[in-house]
């Protein structure tokens, strides 16, 4: 398997590929599966090359939240770089990682300064999209917000079809299992989507991308297609 298929390794150079991937092995990572959980460093930090990884926020009374996404384009377990991870990492979809054990990585990003780079530009992009996240919760509906998670959800695996039953999306977002199948009822009725046991399929984005909120855009660091100088002005991003 390709190391370069992750987007961060595919943007180092030569130089800082060769330092970087010589401390790596490549691991299958089954669903379910947590890396690590709250509080603890984690032994490596995971780039997906298949395989994609949920930040999950366990809540006090039992319930989980899917805070955010890693895929292709990233990397997990960056977060604790600096100590204990906030979050539980857990494998939403069976596949292969490429990981490196933390102390390693931290040893030599002095000597990585491209790959350092791309760490807090990641960092950063992730920060917008969990505070985009909180604005999205409160202010829009279960439609809007599992549209934008799912949008997200194909951006990380670069493929239309989300490996998930209704129930398990509707943990993942904290809603009520009847609200999530009544707003894909509704998209499939659309032509949006096509909601199969065990998967969702998106087969028209185009109509969930003229649905979606602004709080999608925002997070992906994208303007909205139709938005206007205003409002391109109102997001940052004009």
């Amino acid at each position: 398997m390709n190391p370069r298929i992750n987007a961060l390794l595919a943007g180092l150079p030569e130089s800082e590929y060769r330092l970087l991937i010589s401390h790596m092995e490549l691991v299958s990572l089954p669903k379910g599966r947590d890396l690590f959980t709250t509080g603890q460093v984690p032994s490596h930090v995971y780039y997906p090359v298949g395989a994609l990884i949920s930040m999950m926020k366990d809540m006090p009374d039992g319930f989980s939240v899917e805070t955010y996404m890693i895929g292709k384009a990233g990397l997990s377990g960056i977060v604790a770089l600096d100590g204990p991870s906030h979050y539980r990492a857990n494998v939403r979809d069976a596949g292969l990682a490429y990981r490196i054990p933390l102390p390693v990585l931290k040893s030599l990003l002095p000597h990585c300064p491209v790959h350092e780079r791309a760490i807090t530009s990641t960092m950063r992009r992730m920060l917008i999209q969990l505070t985009q996240a909180v604005v999205c919760g409160k202010h829009h509906s279960v439609e809007q917000q599992l549209i934008r998670w799912m949008l997200i959800s194909v951006d990380r695996t670069l493929e239309p079809v989300i490996h998930l039953t209704h129930q398990e999306v509707s943990e993942r977002l904290g809603f009520r299992r009847e609200a999530i199948t009544l707003a894909l009822g509704k998209l499939t009725a659309l032509g949006y989507v096509v909601s199969r046991r065990g998967e969702i399929q998106v087969t028209q984005r185009e109509g969930l991308e003229a649905m979606v909120c602004d709080c999608y855009w925002i997070g992906q660091g994208k303007p909205k297609p139709d938005a206007s100088p205003l409002e391109l002005a109102s997001s940052g991003l004009g």
